[in-house]
């Protein structure tokens, strides 16, 4: 599939190339190094690199890292919301923020063409800022995973019989308002399939930008400084990066850790990041023993994810199978493949196209011994072994990057003005 197409060609006809105004709108904190904000990160940054008649205003929490620079990038960021984990997955939280983001809208409604939304929340602040504001400009969202299955695994919503009827009613409803949608992988597209048409359905994967993760990023002095407190004796790091979820299957993955470790004195697993499971996972490790092999750095920036990669031997996607990664991406895999790193990871979420062909070793899901063996295997490859993997699991990333794949989104945009009237607001 052609994905890189002239202005000029896209939608079969000549459209015009005036400047859009897109309202990129993410009822999260931004920047912030959680999957949903990296992947709003990553359309931004590329919207604005790839189409110059694009201009991104972002409207978001305010995140913990540091606004991209940009004259092309806004940033319209709000307080009032708590990103401590314990309080992150609660409506109170919310409410206060999520207003502040429809008045910062509306301030801004005579400068916007189209609102790209960020999940089932964001696109109720979308319809309220439609409704308030009365404009015109067309409503994207973008679904990062099953919006109901996610509601009631977040607790934002009681596993009620009522209640799932009564969100499905509303989720639908709501949807009937969106003008396109862009999914992150084919098994959202099939669950919207019932809600939204085929043909204003996008799949969008969670793309790599290659730029990010290129070796000028790196920071030798860093990565000196995390080998030298971590990597002292030559020991070799089995790594996780991302939240500690319970669908991550970061307790398979301590439990496998803790079986190779009786045999592999000089194996440590840094696992990078933070979530609701945290306490589940220091209890694992204070059952078996292995306190001491275990890194826990807690979240890190973004920018600083290639460090913690650089030092790292081997990483893992650890996932288990179930309804919610089946719908999933792990969007952590592509950026593990761009640093050059032998991957190990479960056979699910869009592991097994980026680790096609050799690229990585695949195991099946939910087995602390499959890890253990998919582990033990990438520990043996012989050098030529491991060159041959990374060439391949690099030439697959090579090929699923945002420069790619933001076309799509840019297509859909001019598709979507071209069918209107330039003028948002009556």
């Amino acid at each position: 599939m052609q994905l890189a197409r002239s202005a000029g060609d896209i939608g079969g006809s000549r459209m015009s190339r005036s400047e859009i105004t897109v309202a990129m709108v993410a009822a999260m904190p931004y920047p912030w190094a959680k999957a949903s904000s990296i992947r709003v990160g990553n359309l931004v940054r590329a919207l604005a690199s790839e189409h110059h008649d694009i201009r991104v205003k972002v409207f978001s929490y305010q995140g913990t890292d540091e606004f991209p620079q940009s004259e092309r990038i806004d940033s319209h960021r709000v307080g009032g919301f708590n990103a401590d984990i314990k309080r992150y997955y609660n409506w109170p939280n919310k409410i206060l923020a999520n207003a502040k983001l429809i008045l910062a809208l509306w301030r801004e409604r005579h400068k916007i063409d189209v609102v790209h939304c960020h999940t089932i929340e964001g696109l109720g602040i979308a319809l309220a800022f439609k409704v308030l504001s009365l404009s015109r400009a067309p409503i994207c969202i973008d679904v990062h995973g099953p919006i109901l299955l996610e509601l009631v695994h977040y607790g934002l919503i009681p596993n009620w019989r009522f209640v799932i009827a009564s969100v499905a009613a509303l989720e639908k409803c709501m949807l009937r308002n969106v003008s396109h949608a862009f999914v992150s992988n084919e098994g959202l597209k099939t669950l919207l399939a019932e809600r939204i048409p085929d043909e204003r359905v996008s799949v969008v994967f969670d793309y790599v930008d290659l730029d990010v993760f290129s070796p000028e990023r790196i920071d030798a002095i860093r990565v000196a400084e995390l080998a030298q407190r971590y990597k002292p004796s030559n020991e070799q790091l089995i790594a996780y990066i991302g939240m500690f979820k319970d669908y991550q299957g970061v307790d398979y993955l301590i439990r496998a850790f803790a079986a190779l470790a009786t045999k592999r004195t000089e194996l440590r697993l840094l696992l990078v990041g933070d979530g609701p499971c945290r306490a589940q996972y220091e209890e694992i490790i204070q059952q078996h023993g292995i306190a001491s092999k275990i890194i826990m750095p807690g979240l890190v920036p973004h920018g600083e994810v290639v460090n913690w990669l650089a030092v790292s031997d081997l990483v893992i996607s650890a996932r288990v199978d179930n309804e919610i990664t089946r719908a999933g991406f792990v969007s952590q895999m592509p950026e593990y493949l761009a640093m050059g790193k032998i991957a190990v990871a479960t056979s699910v979420s869009g592991c097994p196209y980026l680790l096609r062909d050799g690229g990585g070793i695949l195991v099946a899901a939910n087995s602390d011994q499959a890890l253990v063996e998919g582990i033990d295997q990438a520990l043996q490859l012989t050098p030529e072994a491991r060159s041959a993997m990374i060439a391949k699991a690099c030439e697959n990333v090579g090929q699923f990057t945002w420069q790619q794949g933001i076309a799509e989104v840019y297509r859909v945009y001019r598709n979507l003005l071209n069918s209107q009237p330039r003028k948002n607001i009556a």
